[in-house]
Order: structure tokens, then sequence, then C-alpha cells
């Protein structure tokens, strides 16, 4: 199963955020519309009231100075090698139904092909003079990339010898012409669940493409995880589906992290917090997504264990944020909003009143 994270995962993201909290208005801080990006001067952080879902996962697309640098590539890719699917079919297109794939035109989009995997009840629907299959050197595994005209990375699908045979099928040949793995994506393997995430090099904060093989095992443990989710987590975690489909998945896609009392949300544009027993330990930044460069130096900060105070310290980050030289926004909470109403002060460690 392919889960773009331009597309399908963070959709699921806008409309369940708001569910993933349970308690009295105002606790959570993902409940503002619209976007907000950072613009002052390095270093020095403003207040804004609210960090919304939007806030931080829809500015997820890739801006154009970015498709034209992959469009570039992936269009003398294709000219060179004449992989796209459209160019090696030869004649009319024929369905294939086998026992793993259901191979068709697509019946919603005029021209574009459809591919049906009934394991895991997953619809790839791509236009094929833009698709491609390519193949990783380091692994020797397929997978059906599928782009815009401009370059821009739609969805991606593992392709196993049974699709391809039935691709074969499909366009009436013996052979495929396959091209290498654009060199701009990296492909990662989640260590819990297995679960191949591909992303694009540069752009790992804009989202994140899982492709899920159809093993058993991988949905097991995908399922187990989001069951790991609502034990650890009961007051954020309060819905099968968001588990598995927001949290379970958005882990594998790299942009949650569990700690020991809460969740934590990595974006393209901001980083937050949210405490499972304490609203008023909830806190969150907002960061240009302009800078490409923050998430990977986020997800760093995490692995090395380098925030001090814990990844759940909110001064440990403004420090971390303010050593770097990063442009921010400290986003604050109902709680400390409250207090800052009533001409108490706030410090980035608790909420302490004059």
């Amino acid at each position: 199963m392919s889960i773009s994270g331009v597309g399908n995962t963070n959709s699921y993201f806008y409309e369940n955020m708001n569910r993933s909290n349970n308690r009295k208005k105002g606790t959570a801080l993902f409940d503002r519309a619209g976007i907000a990006t950072a613009s002052n001067s390095r270093g020095v952080s403003e207040q804004r009231s609210r960090f919304s879902a939007n806030d931080a996962y829809n500015s997820m697309t890739m801006n154009g100075e970015f498709r034209s640098e992959i469009g570039e590539h992936y269009l003398q890719s294709l000219n060179g090698r004449n992989a796209n699917l459209l160019v090696q079919s030869k004649g009319e297109v024929q369905k294939v139904d086998n026992e793993r794939y259901l191979i068709d035109v697509s019946d919603e989009i005029a021209g574009y092909w459809r591919i049906y995997d009934k394991e895991s009840k997953h619809s790839f629907t791509f236009d094929p003079f833009s698709t491609s299959i390519q193949t990783d050197e380091n692994t020797g595994k397929d997978y059906i990339v599928s782009c815009d005209p401009w370059g821009q990375l739609m969805d991606v699908m593992y392709a196993d010898d049974a699709l391809i045979e039935g691709i074969k099928t499909f366009i009436h040949t013996d052979d495929i012409t396959k091209s290498v793995l654009n060199d701009k994506y990296s492909i990662e393997v989640h260590a819990y669940t297995g679960i191949e995430c591909l992303k694009v090099k540069g752009q790992e904060g804009n989202g994140s493409w899982l492709m899920m093989s159809g093993d058993q095992q991988q949905l097991d443990k995908l399922q187990e995880l989001a069951d790991l989710y609502k034990e650890k987590y009961p007051n954020l975690v309060n819905d099968d589906g968001l588990a598995l489909k927001f949290y379970a998945e958005g882990e594998a896609a790299g942009h949650i992290v569990r700690t020991g009392n809460g969740i934590m949300f990595i974006a393209c544009n901001g980083i937050s917090y949210m405490d499972n027993n304490d609203p008023s330990k909830c806190w969150g930044f907002l960061f240009s997504e302009n800078d490409t460069d923050i998430y990977n130096e986020i997800m760093q900060a995490i692995i090395e264990g380098s925030i001090k105070g814990g990844i759940e310290s909110v001064s440990g980050w403004e420090e971390w944020f303010q050593e770097k030289g990063h442009i921010y926004e400290r986003i604050f909470s109902d709680e400390e909003l409250a207090l800052i109403a009533n001409g108490k002060e706030v410090n980035s460690n608790n909420l302490i009143s004059k």
C-alpha cells in the first residue's frame, strides 16, 4: 500500500487531528485553521495563539523550484530510456485479473490506468505517460513511480514479481524497460513495522510515501503499533481508525514520535508536543518551511538525545532553536495564554506567575 505524504496520509491528518483530543475546549494546540510561517529575524521568537493541524501539515506540497529540479531529472530519464509505461504498451491494453491484482483502465479518469491490490485493498491510479518502473540498485526491488507532468512525485507502489508479470500482460509485452530509482529519492525501513518509506531528498519534511509489500507480518506490526498508541496514550488516542491511519502510519512515515508521556509531531513547518496527562505541558513551534534542513536536524537531535531536559522539554527545544540560529515562533497553549491575559508571566519551563 502506498500512502502519499502529500495526499492520503496528510488528508487524514487534517480531517482527524482534533479528534485525537476529547478534553475540554482549548486544551489542544491543533485547532486553528490556516498556515503560518515564521518570518522574524533569526533566533527571535514571536507569540501566536494556536498551532493547528494545517499549520503543521498543509504546506506539505512541493514548491515550483523543487518541481522544476526533479522534473528535469525525471523527464531526462524518461526521454533517455523510453521507460514510461504508455510508450511500452503494444496495442490496446488487456484487463488483468489474477489472484492478487486487478489491472485495468481507470473508470474515473480518462487515459489513466488503475491497479487494485486485493490483499491490501489499495488502489493505485496513475497516468501511464508519466509513470515508470524504477529499480533500487541497493536491494533490487522494483517500484512503480508515478509523477505529474513536471516531475513531482505523485505516488509510488512496491512492485513484486506478480505485479510486474501482470503489467506485462496488460500492455502486451514480454519485457519491461526499467530505470534506476531516481537518485533524489531515499528509502528507509521503519524499525518497528518493517515498512519501507520513501522520501524526496531535501524535502523530507514535506511528506512520505509508505510502501507496504502486503506481507501479513507488516500489517500485523502496524496494527500492533496502533494498539500501543491507544494503550499508552488513552487521552489522546481514542479511536481505532485514528490510531492506525494517523498515529501508526504517521510514525512509520517519520512524522510522529512517541515519548514517555505524550506524542510529538514533526512537519515541514512546525513541531509540537501533546501530553497525555497534563494539557498545560503541551507546546509547539513554527518555523519556515523554506528551510529544508530543519526536519532532518530535528530528527537527528531526537535520535542523539541532544535536547536538554529531554525531547518533551519546551525550554530544551527553544534553546536548541536559538543555538542553531533558526527562525521560529513559540506557540502558547490556552493555559499559558490565560496567564498572559491576566498579566502573569510564563517561562518555557512551566507556568509561573509573578
